[in-house]
């Protein structure tokens, strides 16, 4: 008997019909106190060398970040991805038509996974937490805790001291983009590389704090966007509740005691490239921040063939002087005088630098925060 589950962490969709399995169908299900809708991940089981096609009807309806100036669509040239095992995930035969979203494929076992990009449990967190700290160059700070008391966790690394700059790295913020966590494994795996003399230079010069995962309820209860109290994290910075956002309360407490010179904020965007800027537009702004950007975004693109010079921001942007400082990366140049970053990275196949066989993955993602080293060590001397 073919049947769909969702009874583990993150697992996500609502069943309308699962009797054939060529005719399935499901619908998108709202984060748990919030109408937003984007985020799937759910198990197959009983459709062994059967034909199965996926109906996820009215997906267009449901674009998390429908609305949002400049924001293109998510289903177009988009793949479901699938997994036997939970470590090796494929694209996933998809099309997008008529605002429904039709996956085809034909399991070569009993179960398969199927989720809307690779998830990143926090059973895995806790691993690559604790390797880490096998560095003696990482230690591990308790921020506090979530609205369903997780904890809020940092790791440190590289030791703060006279002349070196404090960088910051946070990601998660939307639990449905796992591609920040994938990335942050990137970034600090090579941190930690005790044979890499570009990463041993940058500690040197700086310490960093990095949040792995900013929303960690979100993150189990499999919500796309928001926190356990409906709360959009990235809205919450200038003045967050430690009841109805603590997530930010706490982290942004301890950035107050550290101080910052750099704020990176990991993000993942419905567009067809990685995205990237600096301080936009936000009231104090000059011209040296913006020399500061194109210094930093032509060294990433130096560092990584995933990404490209000169995309502007999507819908042209906030008018001068008129950017959003409840967002992350603004917040952090107007409270901190901090360079503060946005990557915004892939869900589908990268337009710069296509790969037919795989699309984007969890793999690249962690690539790209390897290369981030090198960008930001292009620009710690000025910051």
């Amino acid at each position: 008997m073919i049947a769909i589950s969702t009874d583990f962490e993150a697992g996500k969709i609502r069943v309308v019909a699962c009797d054939r399995p060529d005719d399935i169908v499901v619908e998108l299900e709202d984060d748990t106190a919030a109408s937003v809708r984007q985020w799937f991940f759910f198990r197959l089981t009983g459709a062994k060398d059967c034909a199965v096609r996926i109906t996820f009807r009215d997906i267009d309806r449901y674009n998390a970040n429908k609305g949002l100036v400049g924001m293109p669509t998510l289903w177009d040239d988009y793949n479901v991805l699938g997994s036997y095992d939970l470590d090796h995930w494929f694209p996933v035969a998809t099309e997008f038509r008529d605002g429904h979203l039709f996956a085809t494929v034909t399991p070569s076992t009993d179960s398969l996974y199927l989720a809307n990009f690779a998830p990143y449990s926090s059973e895995r967190l806790a691993r690559f937490i604790g390797t880490s700290l096998m560095s003696p160059r990482c230690g591990l700070e308790r921020l506090g805790q979530s609205v369903q008391n997780r904890a809020i966790e940092c790791l440190r690394i590289g030791e703060p001291g006279p002349g070196r700059k404090t960088c910051w790295v946070i990601t998660r913020q939307h639990p449905a983009e796992t591609q920040g966590t994938w990335c942050v494994e990137g970034l600090v795996e090579r941190l930690l590389d005790e044979n890499d003399a570009s990463a041993i230079a940058l500690l040197d010069r700086a310490v960093f704090y990095i949040v792995p995962n900013m929303n960690p309820d979100g993150s189990v209860m499999g919500n796309t966007r928001t926190n356990a109290t409906g709360r959009n994290l990235n809205r919450e910075w200038p003045a967050p509740s430690p009841d109805e956002a603590p997530e930010v309360y706490w982290v942004r407490k301890r950035m107050t005691e550290t101080g910052m010179d750099f704020g990176l904020d990991i993000h993942a965007w419905t567009g067809p490239h990685n995205f990237a800027i600096g301080p936009y537009h936000t009231p104090s702004v000059t011209d040296r921040e913006a020399q500061l950007w194109l210094r930093y975004e032509a060294a990433l693109a130096a560092a990584s063939s995933e990404f490209e010079t000169g995309w502007p921001y999507p819908g042209g942007g906030p008018e001068p002087g008129k950017a959003d400082q409840s967002i992350s990366w603004n917040h952090f140049f107007e409270a901190f005088g901090a360079f503060g970053v946005l990557y915004e990275l892939l869900y589908k196949n990268n337009a710069c630098n296509p790969d037919p066989a795989n699309g984007w993955t969890a793999g690249k993602c962690k690539r790209f925060g390897h290369d981030t080293v090198d960008a930001i060590a292009a620009i710690v001397d000025v910051l």
